[in-house]
């Protein structure tokens, strides 16, 4: 079955209160806090510009009810933002530079900029000790799996490569993905694509 077979509800959408982290502060990251406000108006709208997949990976990510474990389950605010964004900034901007991003978001003349450096891109997101960056490095997976598989094999991956700084780490993202727990376990994957799903896992001990 694929993404156009199946059309987001007309009269459902989030309820404001999901989309709006109104205790969060303004940010003193570069380019952050206006970016923020573009993605609000995105998500306001329906996500245009954006792949029929994405649109249905969003729709079920965020707007449809999960049950884990007999109870209620569902992503937090910083995983739906970050991964949002970086979906805003990949797929609807198909921006590839930093100069791009800081000329539409704020741009400072005094801001030093060095294009020699500025080759290929690069997304960063600054995320809080225990926001869930996991479960965004595994929605980003799913993202670029399912849409060079039923949209763009070109500009979508269908390998990945993980780098952990340390061995803490390492054994935390084994644990994880390791065998594809991570997917099995939590809603990243529709139900109606769970067959196609085939990501092969290797970890570093693994022969090659």
């Amino acid at each position: 079955m694929k993404p156009t077979d199946i059309l987001p509800p007309k009269d459902r959408k989030p309820s404001k209160a999901c989309l709006v982290n109104k205790n969060g502060k303004p940010s003193e990251v570069y380019l952050v806090n206006k970016l923020r406000e573009d993605v609000y108006s995105w998500r306001e709208q329906g996500y245009p510009g954006t792949t029929p997949t994405t649109k249905r990976l969003l729709q079920f990510w965020f707007e449809e009810d999960h049950v884990l474990n007999g109870e209620h389950f569902e992503f937090w605010f910083a995983q739906r933002e970050a991964i949002e964004t970086f979906i805003y900034i990949k797929e609807f901007l198909k921006s590839k530079n930093f100069v791009d991003l800081a000329r539409k978001f704020g741009y400072d003349p005094k801001f030093e900029y060095d294009p020699s450096i500025d080759i290929y891109p690069v997304y960063a997101f600054k995320m809080a000790t225990g926001s869930g960056k996991t479960f965004v490095m595994a929605m980003a997976i799913v993202w670029a799996y399912f849409n060079n598989q039923f949209e763009d094999k070109e500009n979508y991956p269908s390998k990945f490569l993980l780098i952990a700084p340390n061995i803490i780490v390492y054994e935390r993202l084994k644990r994880d993905f390791e065998e594809n727990k991570i997917f099995r376990k939590y809603p990243f994957i529709p139900t109606e694509w769970k067959e196609l799903w085939n990501l092969n896992i290797k970890l570093r001990e693994d022969p090659i």
